[in-house]
């Protein structure tokens, strides 16, 4: 038939993507366990900044408040476990459900201000967070934070905790890409794209845009707090240090050079945030690291901005697209001249 669709079995795109899921699923039998500490901090950051991508690739809203959903999710998925004895799956859960009542709360107002107004909206809520960390510590743990040593303990004994960790949060991060993927597909795909060109064009196509609009911010909360949650479990404990201002920024660079678009493009966001502070160090150790690695971060945000629009994951797409059609191009024989009849 012309013009028919190649089924998702025949594309490339879908073999690499079978092939970076069973190369993840082989990491724990491959690296150290420190190594897969580091990993599966990516693992829990890259679901943040893909729920992220939902709300500023596909439904053109600016958030700046993802930092402290992110950590509202670890301190109720911690809490919990602490003080009401959930077990951690169930912890992760209840944090998880908690980030999306927080998403019904701030949603309701931020989709109606929308644009610059959401964003001065939601900045705020990001640096009032370790505000209110500190300010009622005997329910926080103030500076100490809370502290859980009941981790996911591998059910296999063959498994490290590290290892069992690993698979769990990986596991969940391809859950949930493919469950966001479904989500932005086909039908819903058309009302994203009317909604990105324009409110007016999109109300005039019949599409309800500020229901649409809160319904991805409430499904985003909901992500970024699961992925907060899973990141406490990840590290044992959650302290008000590691949700700054500056995290819901360094989340929303990620996004873009990542790939506000692309479900890839959070991983590679993910990796830029974990590394790039470790890399610096290499460099320069000690606390000029730090605005090293702030530095660092801008120059590539710029570069981004100037070469690859479309982010990390948009420009290797582009250029893998090139390179299989410059290939095709030249397997493809040329006609045979034709001979005038004399």
């Amino acid at each position: 038939m012309i013009g028919a669709a190649t089924p998702s079995w025949k594309r490339v795109r879908t073999w690499l993507l079978v092939v970076a899921v069973l190369v993840g699923l082989a990491l724990p039998f491959l690296v150290s366990d420190y190594d897969l500490f580091n990993l599966a901090r990516v693992v829990t950051v890259a679901m943040c900044v893909a729920s992220l991508n939902l709300v500023l690739g596909f439904s053109n809203q600016v958030s700046l408040g993802h930092g402290a959903i992110f950590g509202i999710g670890g301190y109720a998925t911690l809490l919990s476990i602490r003080d009401l004895g959930l077990p951690p799956a169930a912890g992760v859960l209840f944090g998880a459900l908690v980030c999306a009542a927080v998403g019904v709360v701030i949603g309701i107002p931020a989709v109606r201000l929308g644009g610059f107004n959401l964003g001065l909206f939601t900045i705020v809520i990001a640096a009032l967070f370790p505000v209110v960390l500190y300010r009622f510590p005997e329910f926080t743990g103030g500076q100490a934070g809370v502290v859980v040593t009941r981790a996911f303990a591998s059910p296999i004994g063959a498994l490290t905790s590290a290892q069992w960790m690993f698979l769990v949060v990986f596991v969940t991060l391809v859950a949930v890409l493919f469950a966001l993927h479904r989500l932005v597909s086909g039908r819903m795909d058309r009302s994203l794209a009317a909604i990105r060109t324009g409110h007016i064009l999109a109300v005039s196509n019949g599409v309800d845009v500020y229901r649409i609009k809160f319904q991805m911010f409430v499904i985003s909360a909901t992500v970024a707090g699961l992925a907060g949650g899973l990141y406490g479990l990840v590290l044992g404990l959650v302290v008000p240090e590691s949700y700054p201002l500056i995290l819901s920024i360094s989340l929303l660079t990620a996004s873009v050079v990542g790939g506000s678009r692309s479900w890839i493009g959070a991983v590679a966001g993910a990796v830029v945030i974990v590394y790039l502070p470790t890399w610096t160090s290499e460099v320069i150790p000690g606390e000029a690291s730090a605005y090293l690695a702030q530095l660092a971060f801008a120059v590539i945000l710029g570069l981004c901005v100037l070469l690859a629009p479309n982010g990390l994951a948009g420009a290797v797409d582009s250029l893998s697209t090139r390179a299989i059609a410059a290939l095709r191009t030249r397997r493809t024989p040329l006609p045979a001249p034709r001979e005038e009849p004399t």
